[in-house]
């Protein structure tokens, strides 16, 4: 992973840690995604979608493979580029 990776996803691990407080999950999820881009260039949203999983392991679940099923949908945001994830588990 290059650096900047490592950054984007030290970041995601930080402001998971900030803004979650419940426990650890253990049972299958349902996970629904929300990507918000700051420009209209075209993104994979499969690029951002490794390294934000990859984040909430072992603080919000403990393995990405509990995931089931998976929502993506991908919008544009200029003044607030982000990743709205919403969970269920199944």
């Amino acid at each position: 992973m290059s650096q900047q990776g490592k950054n984007v996803k030290a970041d995601y691990i930080k402001q998971v840690k900030e803004q979650y407080k419940g426990k650890l999950l253990t049972d299958d999820i349902e996970i629904y995604i929300r990507l918000y881009f700051g420009t209209k260039r075209r993104s994979d949203w499969d690029n951002f979608h490794k390294l934000s999983m990859d984040a909430l392991t072992g603080i919000i679940w403990e393995d990405d493979s509990q995931i089931v099923k998976a929502h993506v949908e991908k919008y544009y945001c200029k003044e607030n580029p982000r990743i709205e994830i919403k969970l269920l588990t199944v």
